[in-house]
Order: C-alpha cells, then sequence, then structure tokens
C-alpha cells in the first residue's frame, strides 16, 4: 500500500516493476481475500478456449496464468510459432524445439500496456522462412468494468480484514471482464475519496497486483477510502455537501474502468457519511 498522489511516473514505474520480479499468482476460483496477491474470483476458469477451428495446424490457444499456450497438432512439421499484433508487427516468436507447445508472455511484461485486438499467429517450418505452413486469427481483449463498490460499514458481513481498527472504513470493488484473456489490475485511484480530503489531496491511491480473468472479481482495498478521522486529525464535513468520489481502475491490458459514487457529508461533532447515487463510468484508455 502507497499513499502518495497518483501520477503518470508512478503508473509506468509500478508496473515496470512488476514486470521485472514477475506476478505474484494464485488459484483463481475459491474464498474471498482481502490481500492483493490472492483476490476472490468468482469465474470458474481462468482459460479462454480461444477459437482455433479455421486451423488444421493449431490446435489449442488459451491463456494460462501470465502466458498464451499455443499448441500444434502432432501431424504439424512446425517448428517456429510466431505470433503478430494489431499493427502487423512480430509481438513474440518461439521455437518448438521438438515438441507440440509453446508459451508467449503476455501479463507482465515490460509494456505500459498491452495493445488489444486480432493477433495473427503464424507456422513456420524455420525462422526466417517466407512461406507459412498455416496462419490463424485470435482476438486478445480484456474488457473490463467495475459494477459496484461496497462501503465496509454499509457491508459488515464481507470478508474484511477486521484486524484493522479502521476496517469499517475500508471498500471492495467488482470488476467484470467480458474479454477473452486477463487483465492486470495494478492500481486503484480514488479521486475526491473521504480519506483523500482528510489529507488535503485530492486523490488518494493504492498499488495492487490483481489478476482479472474473464468473469467477476472481488478487489478489497486496504487503504482506509472513507476514512475521516485519524490520530492527528478529524475532517470538517461542514465544508462539504454531496461530493462524487470516483475509483478509476487502472489495468494492463484493455481501458481503465471507473465508477462514481456521490457521497452525503453531514454531521457537527463527527462526519456522517451517506452514499446517496452511483454509477459507472466509461474507461480509459
Amino acid at each position: 500500500m502507497t499513499d502518495n498522489t497518483p501520477t503518470h511516473e508512478s503508473r509506468i514505474a509500478r508496473r515496470s516493476v512488476l514486470a521485472t520480479i514477475g506476478l505474484s499468482t494464485v488459484g483463481l476460483a475459491g474464498c474471498t481475500s482481502n490481500t492483493d496477491s490472492e483476490p476472490s474470483n468468482n469465474s470458474s476458469e481462468d482459460g479462454s478456449g480461444l477459437d482455433t477451428e479455421d486451423s488444421d495446424v493449431f490446435a489449442n490457444v488459451e491463456m494460462n496464468d501470465k502466458n498464451l499456450e499455443v499448441e500444434v497438432t502432432e501431424e504439424s512439421t512446425t517448428e517456429v510459432i510466431t505470433l503478430r499484433d494489431p499493427d502487423g508487427e512480430i509481438f513474440d516468436q518461439d521455437s518448438l524445439e521438438g515438441d507440440t507447445e509453446v508459451a508467449f508472455e503476455i501479463l507482465g511484461r515490460y509494456e505500459d500496456d498491452i495493445a488489444t485486438g486480432e493477433y495473427e499467429l503464424v507456422a513456420l517450418e524455420s525462422r526466417g522462412s517466407d512461406d507459412p505452413i498455416d496462419s490463424t486469427t485470435i482476438t486478445l481483449d480484456a474488457e473490463c468494468t467495475i459494477t459496484d463498490v461496497f462501503w465496509a460499514a454499509e457491508n459488515p458481513d464481507m470478508d474484511w480484514e477486521k484486524r484493522s481498527s479502521a476496517w469499517d472504513a475500508h471498500a471492495a470493488i467488482i470488476i467484470e471482464n467480458k474479454g477473452t484473456i486477463p487483465s492486470l489490475l495494478t492500481e486503484l485511484e480514488w479521486a475526491g475519496a473521504p480519506v483523500a480530503h482528510l489529507q488535503s489531496k485530492d486523490a488518494q491511491s493504492y498499488y495492487h497486483e490483481v489478476r482479472l480473468p474473464p468473469g467477476e472479481t472481488t478487489v478489497y482495498s486496504e487503504g482506509p477510502v472513507y476514512r475521516t478521522q485519524n490520530s492527528i486529525q478529524s475532517l470538517d464535513c461542514s465544508e462539504y455537501d454531496t461530493e462524487p468520489m470516483t475509483v478509476t481502475a487502472v489495468t494492463q491490458v484493455g481501458p481503465d474502468p471507473s465508477y462514481t459514487q456521490q457521497i452525503e457529508y453531514g454531521g457537527e461533532q463527527s462526519c456522517e457519511l451517506a452514499i446517496v447515487e452511483s454509477s459507472t463510468d466509461g474507461g480509459e484508455n
């Protein structure tokens, strides 16, 4: 968790670190968890089963963990497989070396973002060959939407980390990925959050490392998003009326979705918050 106001440079630096150390990934089905490295996912499986029915050479293509796994038929004479991006440039290339399967790393690469769209898999007899044995087109896309944001104080039965003294100020978000491959959540930016007002900032940012496979994923923020007081100071709610709070999920694949809540501030001796309206916003690249 980092309490610095988010900047463009911090996003790129964070993603470079993730690419360098590799992703911490876990089984994607099971119980909810409030740790960033063990997200809760409601989807039953992670693989996308990308369609290759138009090919006589490519037997199976699917996402597994952070890799795109490509399998060719045993009868194929393929020795090299090339993956080309939507611009036609070589994204990656690998030799089978007597096997029938190669893996291309998609998540965790050094790029700031992974281009989405139609990729071409090309089967070659050797490196540098100009005569492909076969090719097939697959769509690599992650279409993430924040469908809900929960405040712990209003949802105490959820799986919060209640050992924290400020657990009831925490938040959880539901992210739905309608794409064909996973994305990676690297950061949640909470613009206009009560905890940001408390610190006289426009926004509060917390870093995450959560894979978002196709389906729904619950992400618990360890930061006290709805906090209005700490050991040093308290928020003067009389300075606010009804204010928007917008959370933006910074993702590695696909647009960055956001979600806005209208929060009503009230009370005299202590702050009283109420969520009066919520809406899903369009994603930004």
